[in-house]
């Protein structure tokens, strides 16, 4: 009985192993967290009902964007090319280029709402 339950034991800490190294690989390459560990982020939460209010209007519903409204955000190009403070400030005082026209939300979303959106963008893919 103890080669059998040692085994089993084995065969436990194996698939664990697996199921371990298969998360770290999924992170390290990038990819979207599981929408269940998202949704327990109250940033996430938050942004998510942000963004839809604000901002998929000319972003698209996932960051896609809408040619004539908003530029795509969803990009890895994007994603890479732009840092939080940027959106932040990109956010605050608005933006007029090529064609598209964004608005100052500054008095019309706090610091801690600035945070949720990016928080929820930094997750389109």
């Amino acid at each position: 009985m103890n080669v059998r339950r040692t085994n089993s034991l084995l065969i436990l800490l194996v698939i664990l192993s697996l199921v371990l190294l298969l998360a770290a690989c999924k992170q390290e390459e990038g990819e979207r967290l599981d929408d269940s560990v998202m949704l327990q982020d109250p940033h996430y939460i938050m942004g998510s009902g942000l963004y839809k209010r604000h901002c998929a209007g000319c972003h698209g519903d996932r960051g896609e964007g809408h040619t004539a409204l908003g530029p795509q955000i969803n990009t890895q190009e994007w994603r890479e090319g732009i840092t939080d403070e940027e959106i932040r400030e990109i956010i605050l005082a608005g933006r007029r280029v090529a064609g598209t026209s964004m608005d100052s939300f500054e008095g019309a979303l706090s610091e801690d709402e600035i945070e949720a959106i990016i928080v929820y963008i930094r997750t389109f893919r």
